[in-house]
């Protein structure tokens, strides 16, 4: 079917953790087409969470594919996941698979760090708080269990510097995904010096740092299979960053809250912050923002697990999971849980926490589980706003993007668990939006997106007291088992 006819438009691919999407975007916001690819994360043994880079590469080689037949864009700008790592040959072939931000094999790397007093200046350096995500820490378990690949590898990169890498034949990473490894120095905008020589490795061992807004060419034989030749690509950003600008969430009293796979608590400043407790990451957006906050590693993921593995009457799809365990009063009847399956990064950065279900009786059911898990995310979601507020202020306007808008019962949830009105955008894909707008911006292309359609979820009074009352319990839950963990 023939679309409208645009003067320009923008193919904005996001490479995420379960897949890759493209939107074909006008100038005006009207997302005209969208194609979407997903893949595997494989788990071999506990602590280690691996993806094929191939299928990844793949996976954006038919997105490409899939606008074949709608018109051709005048530029395609990428958003990818951050703390992504891989190493590769001269030639940019793959020695090892890609380590995502969920593998915590490095957490004895993570926690010599902050032993041995070195994991402030390196926060301070990079405003990326050093964890097992942190492709930081992942090079230093590689250096002391790999050490023949750490050797002999050309280069350390990210997926979205290996698919560029495909693409483009240049290793070139933008200073957003490269402010997000714990490895570069946010005031030089060059690899750290600091991080360098606790790896024993020198800036060439890595991609080129540039510019978000760089513009590069696609490989002629690869420009001509795909039919892209004379579109250049973009390098973009990371999603994080772009989820921020794509939800319009850039205003000094806009707070975002991201929830898919994994979330995110973030607001914009043009001035980073240094937190005296090393909590809030400091990532870069452009020449002109930083986006700030913290990330959790409890998301839709921990829906999976528990349809998949405690529940197989629990359904697997978002909506109508949330809507079985509404069947149950908030407050699930004094059952906690703390759904730190994955560990857990913002605002604790403890890679060995785990999942507890608490105050378990005889009265509790199996809906009462899958509440709890419900609410547990979203304490944890309070638990991160409010450090996040503590050094950036109090913000008033909260967006919400991600998997959750998929749940009109899971936003009325997070709404009472925080207290707080939340607006919510009629597009779920706002890092593939954001993207789109910095394409625009980077083509020097005129835009201005539409007024997306808005809800609003207003918090409801006594649910909101009876939340209050089980957060505060499930900090203090989680302080007494910190130890034992």
């Amino acid at each position: 079917m023939k679309t409208k006819y645009y003067q320009s438009l923008i193919l904005a691919i996001d490479i995420g953790t379960t897949s890759a999407k493209a939107l074909l975007v006008s100038p005006d916001g009207n997302v005209i087409a969208t194609h979407q690819e997903f893949y595997e994360t494989k788990f071999p043994s506990p602590g280690i969470a691996e993806q094929d880079p191939d299928l990844i590469f793949n996976a954006v080689w038919q997105l490409l594919k899939s606008m074949d037949s709608y018109q051709k864009p005048v530029g395609i700008c990428f958003s990818a996941a951050m703390h992504s790592l891989m190493a590769v040959d001269e030639k940019g072939n793959p020695l090892t698979p890609l380590m995502i931000w969920s593998d915590t094999r490095s957490t004895a790397q993570s926690r010599y760090l902050h032993e041995n007093k070195l994991a402030v200046p390196l926060y301070e350096t990079t405003g990326t708080p050093v964890h097992p995500m942190s492709p930081l820490c992942k090079l230093l378990w590689m250096k002391e269990n790999q050490p023949q690949i750490y050797r002999s590898s050309f280069k350390f990169i990210s997926i979205k510097e290996y698919i560029l890498f495909r693409l483009n034949g240049k290793f070139i990473v933008d200073y957003s995904i490269a402010s997000a490894t714990g490895l570069f120095d946010l005031d030089l905008k060059k690899w750290s010096p600091l991080a360098l020589k606790l790896l024993e490795l020198n800036e060439e061992r890595f991609s080129a740092p540039v510019n978000v807004h760089s513009i590069i060419n696609v490989k002629n034989e690869v420009a001509k299979d795909l039919g892209l030749e004379d579109v250049p690509l973009m390098v973009g950003a990371s999603d994080g960053c772009l989820a921020q600008l794509g939800s319009d969430a850039m205003g000094d009293d806009d707070l975002s809250i991201t929830l898919g796979t994994s979330g995110a608590v973030r607001v914009s400043a043009k001035k980073r912050k240094v937190d005296p407790a090393g909590k809030i990451f400091n990532y870069i957006l452009d020449d002109e923002a930083f986006v700030c906050g913290g990330a959790t590693n409890c998301g839709t993921a921990l829906l999976n697990w528990y349809s998949m593995n405690m529940d197989t009457s629990a359904s697997t799809d978002i909506s109508d999971f949330v809507d079985q365990a509404m069947s149950v009063a908030a407050g699930c009847n004094g059952l906690l849980m703390l759904p730190f399956l994955l560990g857990e990064r913002a605002p604790i950065y403890r890679p060995e926490a785990k999942g507890v279900f608490f105050g378990i009786s005889i009265a509790h059911t199996k809906m009462h589980f899958q509440r709890a898990l419900l609410e547990g995310i979203c304490f944890q979601l309070r638990w991160i706003s409010e450090c996040v507020e503590e050094s950036f202020g109090s913000r008033k306007r909260i967006l919400i993007s991600g998997g959750i808008t998929r749940s009109e019962n899971w936003l009325q949830l997070l709404s009472n668990v925080l207290g707080k009105t939340l607006t919510i955008q009629e597009s779920q894909d706002a890092s593939a939006m954001g993207a789109a707008r910095m394409g625009f911006k980077a083509m020097g292309i005129s835009h201005k997106f539409n007024s997306p359609e808005l809800k609003i979820y207003q918090p409801e009074s006594c649910a909101n007291l009876i939340h209050s009352h089980s957060y505060d319990l499930y900090k203090k839950l989680y302080v007494a088992l910190e130890k034992i963990f």
